[in-house]
């Protein structure tokens, strides 16, 4: 409890102005124990200065100055710059004092030296009073990103979405190397309410992976976008004809098993209901034209899974989908795969 006081007086001890929205970030560093935690007031000087130093367990970020808001606000996610220090208490800076609830960062633009970027948005849902809107450890909407340099040579996860944001669940991103007629992968994974319900999107590597969970039952909303090195990209494939296989499942009800084929002219929307359920349970197909620099897409929407839960996960067509729902509540176990037949 002591620590905590000492962590929320550090943190409200910072005075910058507002800030927009920056990119920015770097790979985490290990966890250690907490000891002691100091910060130094940041305010503007005449000159328009942005100043922060952060103190944790003996580690320091040493003193930033900065000399813009986007600059301030992508120096708080970049790891590198400040010695892998006070992470969490630089992200709760940043979720404060640089997003709004209207606006969301995109992952932007791979820097270099990096393999992979990820930012999860976090929406409460919930009706907030005025007060528990001005909480600043408590905003309604939460920002997370993370740099990663993976080698790809071995299979590796890294965390996207933990300690801070315990109340949207926990999300990973795993990556895993190439083999012999196989692609590199990247599969974002969410678990919420301790593990009773599990998502996850798994595509080939080289553009942008995205899942979005809505679950009702905790009043919560989590997006979490994905974007890797193009090196990554595969020969693209003739995608005028898509393939998919479905297998859904429920306690106490039988097994559904579906294949689909969906033939399209890769310049038009395509929209199709694969899958209708329990309820007003169903589960629409979506494929997309390149567009906004994008190559074509595919997304999958699973609407009032396990009764109060929606997913969207979405990727490049030309990479494969394969999206995953496993819940407690009524045992549902859904598993999609979508590929170009030509591959």
């Amino acid at each position: 409890m002591r620590i905590h006081l000492q962590l929320a007086l550090s943190v409200l001890a910072l005075s910058v102005a507002a800030c927009s929205n920056g990119g920015g970030g770097g790979g985490g560093a290990a966890p250690v124990p907490a000891t002691t935690t100091t910060t130094t007031p940041t305010p503007v000087d005449v000159q328009g200065e942005f100043t922060y130093e952060y103190k944790f367990n003996g580690c320091t970020t040493g003193r930033q100055k900065l000399t813009s808001k986007n600059a301030y606000c992508d120096a708080l996610l970049n790891d590198a710059l400040n010695n892998n220090c006070a992470r969490e208490m630089r992200v709760e800076t940043y979720n404060r004092m640089c997003t709004t609830n209207t606006q969301v960062s995109s992952p932007g633009t791979l820097p270099a030296m990096s393999t992979a970027r990820c930012v999860v948005n976090g929406m409460d849902l919930k009706d907030r009073t005025f007060l528990q809107n001005m909480n600043p450890f408590n905003p309604q909407r939460r920002q997370i990103y993370r740099d990663m340099f993976w080698s790809g040579k071995n299979d590796q996860g890294y965390d996207i979405l933990g300690s801070l944001v315990d109340s949207y669940g926990k999300g990973r991103l795993l990556l895993t190397p190439a083999q012999a007629g196989r692609s590199a992968l990247g599969e974002i994974q969410l678990h919420q309410q301790r593990g009773d319900s599990k998502f996850s999107v798994r595509s080939g590597l080289g553009s942008q992976i995205s899942l979005k969970v809505t679950n009702l039952e905790i009043q919560k909303e989590v997006e979490a976008v994905c974007l890797s090195d193009k090196s990554f990209k595969r020969t693209k494939a003739d995608l005028r004809r898509v393939k998919c296989s479905l297998t859904h499942s429920e306690s106490g009800r039988k097994e559904t098993r579906r294949d689909e084929e969906i033939v399209w002219d890769v310049a038009n929307k395509v929209e199709r209901e694969i899958f209708r359920g329990r309820s007003t349970e169903r589960i629409t197909l979506r494929l997309k034209p390149a567009a906004g620099g994008q190559d074509e897409r595919i997304a999958v929407e699973a609407v009032d899974l396990d009764i109060d839960k929606t997913m969207v996960a979405e990727t490049t067509l030309n990479e494969g989908l394969e999206v995953r729902f496993r819940g407690q509540l009524t045992g549902t176990d859904l598993t999609i795969q979508c590929a170009p037949a030509s591959k």
